[in-house]
């Protein structure tokens, strides 16, 4: 896997689905690092990824994924007012083989009418079981709660209220970790508003929030959340993803581990790092992540980024199974 460098190109056939399109996707196979059979950062172990494009001007600034138990279908939101959605497909090895059945369309607000513009920016998603989804957006701060639909984001949203000290977080840097944890309470942080060195928090219902804290250090940014689904050893707990950018070091993200436990009313959070991504490693603009449940009830790690529309970054989608101890 680790040396396949052929470009598959990936054309969905299937039709238009009330307010999404079928749209066409190239996906090519990446390893872990360029002209190495390396397939481990920390605790992670590779199992595949691939840069994904397409000819379609829509696709792209993918800034949070989520994936049901088994890893079967990804649905993603983007920072110019759309979302993704796709089938994931493995080989017998259970590696992260290809896509099928790609579909894209816009987030649209109370009017119906899809959002355009600043308002469209949308950086985190948290998805209840009834299917309906919370959907953070930055530079408008506010929370919008969609409905269950299919397609999905087809209905009008309703707000949330905003935690206090909503309006102090800077206009690129509000609402970017999200997940609704089992049991219902919501967890987000927030990617710039800080207290000192640690970033600001909420965990709450919906209606109602209590602030916790983020401790990071080394200039990382937390980005995404993920929590580890019934049926894997960690059952509960949360990933935390970060991410950060050094001129002289280029792009890095890192993973920590944070007890189910700990995440509570004024907590001051610190995660169990369990591996750090950057170069020579395939690294980029990571914002997402999720935790699907593999066929022998191992956990599998996926990890998405944002390449901001340019084409100096690119949208890679990488799966990682959680090991022991690194060697």
């Amino acid at each position: 896997m680790g040396r396949i460098l052929a470009l598959l190109v990936l054309l969905i056939v299937a039709g238009p689905v009330g307010a999404s399109e079928a749209i066409q996707v190239r996906v090519t196979p990446v390893p872990l690092e360029a002209n190495s059979d390396r397939d481990r950062v920390g605790r992670l172990l590779y199992r595949g990824g691939f840069a994904l494009s397409s000819p379609d001007a829509r696709f792209g600034g993918l800034s949070d994924l989520n994936l049901d138990a088994e890893g079967k279908r990804l649905l993603a939101i983007s920072d110019r007012g759309g979302w993704f959605s796709t089938e994931l497909r493995y080989d017998e090895k259970g590696w992260l083989a290809g896509l099928a059945d790609a579909r894209i369309g816009a987030l649209i607000g109370s009017s119906g009418r899809p959002l355009r513009g600043t308002a469209g920016d949308a950086e985190g998603m948290a998805v209840y079981p009834d299917g309906s989804i919370l959907v953070g957006f930055e530079r408008q701060h506010r929370l919008w709660l969609y409905p269950p639909a299919e397609p999905p984001f087809t209905r009008p949203p309703r707000p949330v209220p905003n935690p206090r000290r909503a309006g102090e977080m800077p206009s690129n840097g509000g609402f970017e970790a999200m997940l609704r944890l089992s049991g219902g309470r919501l967890f987000v942080l927030t990617e710039e508003l800080q207290d000192g060195p640690d970033h600001v928090g909420w965990i709450g219902d919906g209606l109602s929030w209590d602030e916790l804290r983020w401790k990071t250090t080394s200039d990382f940014k937390p980005t995404g959340a993920a929590q580890f689904p019934a049926g894997t050893t960690r059952a509960g707990d949360v990933l935390v993803l970060e991410r950060r950018y050094t001129v002289l070091d280029g792009p890095g993200a890192r993973i920590s581990l944070v007890p189910r436990s700990a995440i509570r009313a004024n907590a001051r959070l610190e995660g169990q790092e369990l591996g750090v991504i950057r170069p020579p490693l395939a690294v980029d603009n990571f914002e997402g992540i999720a935790i699907a449940r593999g066929p022998r009830g191992q956990s599998l790690v996926y990890l998405l980024s944002d390449d901001n529309f340019s084409v100096f970054q690119r949208t890679l989608l990488l799966m990682f199974e959680l090991g022991g101890e690194p060697k």
